[in-house]
């Protein structure tokens, strides 16, 4: 059978080599088929011009493919190839072809022109693959040779997803030979719809109609894609269309170069163009042999001929220019240097290359744009914030050049810096949040007064440079103010409060009685009022119970056999599925609290002593030591410490206070609550009681002490038992904020002096006043309470513990007189110790029966006949009492006065007002008296 060959195609002349292709041998009766049933093998002769004695080379292969090593320029290269076909090792068919290849007749390499190392799209490909969509937002503000907008998101006919970005500058950046620049900027594709597909014949489309570029470019496997694409999308404009092909531009970020051969794909209808494809790397000179890289040699046919030559036939080489940094060491600059693609295969070290972006741009836009030294130089513009839960502070930065790697850190005035987490970054707006809570306690910690606001100075490093912000006011949430500000002060007489939980507890004991004290004094059996903190006792005593509960089974012998029972799933190969699921919790069986019934009965009772109540709550009190063993003593702050832990952060220092751990332990617990798991009811003035059951926190945040708890047999219940402490701690802390954030408004005197309508009037005015603190949603929770003379013990209690209460002592003009009224006026004033959380108020009630006193003249036109008859009444109070017996603020009131009364009196006819106006005005500068206390109840913090 006869054979013929065509001629070899010449697929591109690189200065370095020659890259051919040839199809097989085809019947000579049927030229354009080819048997494919036989086995083709090519032996590859060739000799060149400059070659010395006119050596001539060969080689073997069994691809339609190779690449000839160019050694001198303007060579000519005689190229002849035989194919073999054989059948059982015999040769049943042959053919040959040959050529002349001239080497100085090379493709068009745009990038190796030295003017091409200007291109500013050398900078912009690289700026637009960094920050994808936001690549628009992320063009520096300084940045004038060139307009750019996001033309569509789609994805290609060759299934690569883009960002098509076009761009328009003021002269065409040569090599690029149009100002209208179209980027095919290589993404994820899920950034695209896959319904949105672009095909390459819109493409073209647009190109022709704008005459413009498109450059194909992305970092690292983004950039190989993109130089596939490019390579697909040239393959597909139809060879009409010359012009355009030569149009067609790719830069790809350190990636490594595509290859001539790669997965039994060879680029030979493209390699024609493969001059306009760019390689940016960092690691243009040879790899550093420290690397721990190989440089593979070249795969080639062996070579044979009449002259041995170190040439060898190659079936491989990487396409296109190679371009990076280099340094001038003498002269102390960057310069870009180009290199075109060699015979080489690609090295390890390439195909792994990790590209320092940002520090590459920061030394493109010097070497290539205008004021490049500054250009991508953070910028702050402005910020605001909010703060949420209290303490964390969520800050928005605007400005540009905010998107390379940020690093944000706060300090106030002479404090230590604080990292800033952020939590969103675009080239224009960064989001991050940090906790008030170590600033303001060390603040606070020099003040005499709570912080109200705080000057921080913020500082932001990006990998392009550093800006700073300065004296940025926060106002402090008044609340959390109050908190840091005492945290620390163990010499108030409330400093309980703030102590171990065991103390806070048993100062809880003896206050909850008043707590529960009716305004209404009624014979029938009192119900006690249910206070938010009487709630979170009873929270404690049962999450006490349910530790103790798993904490004894987690002492028994038949620890295996329990969990098995309760987890089905415990054995000693099944231990760490036991940690992964959440076992159901026996919670004690549901019946009144023992606290909540003994202080009832307490309360109910008229002949009473906190001392028997301490003897009742005694055994109750020890089963909750017993389920909670480190709430009384140096173990408290080694749990808070351990809890901390669990969420990552780093052990605190030893002089943090309880309240500033606690406080940010539960402001941590809340977060992941609502970030994590998706709970959205949550609100930091709520406690976590309010929201859930503690089976369902237990479940929520068993996935975090999972991660952390060994792998023990009994991890199922240190699980619980540790999640119980969380969530103990939670109600240990809000438990301390019902105290400090209430005041209570006690109202006694003698019997039948007008005290239950001065409750009234009390609590009339008081739901027209605000008490929410200054800048929080906190209120303070205000509860008035009428004292009866069996009450007055428990009274007295709650003042001596410092607890922030005002006392209202009320007594007609007789009262006063007599020894009741100043025995209990003077025992509440020895009991009190808190100056600016206590007052006492002393009032002489029912003034307009009084008005008698006043005689039948009133003397002048100007002077208040309402003034004159309180004045006249304390007066008369006065009168004939030793030093010390009558209250010095002695206060003349009267809350419900009698008009009929006043009608017959000749002092009140004589003052030229109707006993209507005279009542009105006397109820008026009375309920005057109450929104004074009133308003300095809502002050009632520290001050």
């Amino acid at each position: 059978m006869a054979f013929q060959m065509r001629e070899p195609v010449v697929c591109a002349v690189y200065p370095t080599c020659v890259l051919i292709c040839w199809d097989p041998p085809r019947l000579a009766n049927s030229p354009t088929e080819v048997d494919h049933t036989l086995f083709w093998t090519y032996e590859v002769e060739w000799t060149t011009s400059h070659s010395p004695s006119k050596e001539r080379f060969s080689g073997k292969t069994k691809y339609c493919h190779a690449v000839i090593e160019v050694f001198y320029p303007n060579e000519v290269i005689n190229l002849r190839i035989f194919a073999h076909a054989s059948i059982s090792g015999d040769v049943v068919a042959c053919g040959s072809t040959s050529c002349t290849i001239d080497a100085a007749e090379t493709i068009a390499m745009p990038w190796l022109h030295k003017q091409s190392m200007e291109c500013r799209c050398i900078f912009d490909g690289l700026l637009f693959s960094t920050n994808g969509v936001q690549c628009i937002e992320a063009i520096p503000d300084g940045s004038d040779h060139m307009r750019a907008t996001i033309s569509s998101v789609c994805m290609l006919e060759s299934s690569f997803a883009c960002i098509i970005v076009r761009a328009i500058y003021n002269d065409p950046p040569l090599p690029i030979t149009s100002s209208t620049v179209y980027y095919f900027v290589v993404c994820s594709k899920i950034l695209v719809k896959q319904r949105e597909r672009m095909r390459h014949s819109g493409v073209v489309e647009f190109l022709e109609k704008e005459e413009a570029c498109a450059v194909f470019c992305g970092i690292g496997e983004m950039g190989s894609s993109a130089a596939l694409a490019a390579h697909l999308f040239i393959a597909s404009v139809p060879e009409s269309i010359t012009g355009l092909r030569a149009r067609v531009f790719c830069i790809a970020y350190g990636s490594p170069r595509r290859m001539f051969f790669e997965d039994s794909l060879v680029l030979a209808s493209t390699l024609a163009f493969s001059g306009n494809f760019l390689y940016y790397t960092g690691l243009l000179d040879a790899p550093d042999p420290s690397s721990g890289y190989k440089t593979t040699p070249p795969a080639t046919q062996e070579g044979k001929g009449k002259a041995t030559s170190d040439t060898a036939l190659l079936l491989n080489t990487p396409l296109g220019v190679r371009c990076g940094l280099l340094l001038d060491v003498q002269e102390g600059r960057h310069y870009l240097r180009t290199r075109c693609s060699g015979v080489e295969t690609l090295c390890e070290e390439e195909c792994h290359e990790s590209l320092d972006v940002s520090e590459q741009l920061r030394v493109l836009s010097r070497l290539l744009l205008t004021r490049g030294d500054t250009l991508l130089l953070p910028v702050i513009e402005a910020m605001e914030h909010t703060v949420e839960d209290g303490v964390m502070v969520c800050l928005r930065i605007a400005g540009a050049n905010l998107q390379y790697r940020p690093q944000i850190c706060v300090s106030s005035h002479g404090g230590w810096p604080t990292a800033i987490s952020v939590t969103n970054m675009a080239p224009r707006r960064i989001d991050a949040t940090f906790s008030l809570l170590e600033m303001v306690s060390m603040e606070s910690a020099t003040r005499r007064k709570p912080l109200q606001r705080l000057q921080v100075d913020f500082a932001l490093l990006t990998d392009m440079g550093y800006t700073s912000h300065t004296n940025y006011t926060i106002d402090v949430p008044e609340d959390v103010a109050e908190l840091l500000f005492l945290e620390n002060r163990n010499k108030l007489p409330y400093a309980w409060i703030f102590s171990k939980p065991i103390n806070l507890i048993d100062s809880a004991i003896v206050i909850e009685p008043f707590f529960t004290t009716s305004v209404a004094k009624e014979p029938r059996r009192f119900e006690p009022g249910r206070q938010f903190s009487t709630e979170l006792i009873e929270a404690l005593a049962r999450i006490s119970e349910i530790a103790h509960h798993f904490a004894t089974k987690k002492q028994s012998v038949n620890l295996l056999s329990f969990v098995a029972n309760v987890a089905a799933k415990v054995s000693n190969s099944g231990v760490s599925s036991q940690a992964m699921n959440p076992i159901p919790i026996e919670a004690p069986s549901a019946r009144e609290g023992v606290f909540g019934k003994i202080l009832g009965e307490y309360v109910n009772n008229k002949k009473r002593a906190v001392s028997s109540l301490l003897s009742n709550l005694a055994t109750w009190k020890q089963k909750l030591q017993q389920g909670l063993p480190w709430l009384n003593d140096t173990k408290y702050r080694e749990k808070l410490c351990s809890l901390l832990g669990v969420f990552g952060k780093t052990a605190p220092a030893s002089d943090v206070s309880l309240i500033s751990l606690e406080m940010s332990l539960f402001t941590h617990v809340l977060r992941y609550l609502r970030n994590t798991c998706g709970v959205s009811n949550l609100q930091h003035l709520r406690s976590l009681h309010q929201c859930m059951e503690f089976e369902k926190f237990y479940q929520l945040v068993h996935p975090l002490f999972s991660v952390s708890t060994p792998t023990l047999e009994n991890a199922a219940i240190l699980i619980i038992l540790e999640s119980a402490a969380l969530w103990a701690v939670c109600l240990v802390f809000h438990l301390r904020c019902s105290y400090l954030f209430t005041h209570l408004i006690a109202v006694t005197g003698c019997a039948g002096s007008g005290c239950k309508t001065m409750c009234n009037a009390i609590t009339r005015l008081g739901l027209e006043r605000d008490y929410r603190l200054r800048g929080s949603q906190r209120v303070r929770n205000v509860l008035i309470r009428r004292a009866a003379e069996y009450e007055l013990d428990d009274l007295k209690e709650t003042l001596l513990l410092g607890f922030g209460v005002t006392v209202i002592v009320v007594g007609e003009f007789a009262d006063i007189k007599g020894m009741g009224y100043k025995a209990i006026w003077s025992s509440i004033r020895r009991s009190l110790r808190s100056a600016d959380r206590q007052r006492i108020y002393t009032f002489l009630s029912k003034a307009d029966e009084l008005v008698g006193l006043c005689g039948s003249n009133v003397a002048g036109g100007d002077v208040d006949p309402v003034k004159v008859l309180r004045d006249t009444a304390v007066t008369s109070v006065r009168a004939g009492s030793a030093v010390g017996d009558v209250p010095q603020h002695l206060v003349a009131v009267s809350f419900a006065p009698s008009v009929a009364f006043l009608k017959t009196s000749v002092f009140v006819l004589q003052s030229g007002m109707s006993a209507e106006d005279f009542a009105e005005r006397l109820l008026t500068a009375s309920l005057g008296e109450v929104q004074r206390i009133l308003s300095r109840v809502r002050k009632s913090g520290y001050r």
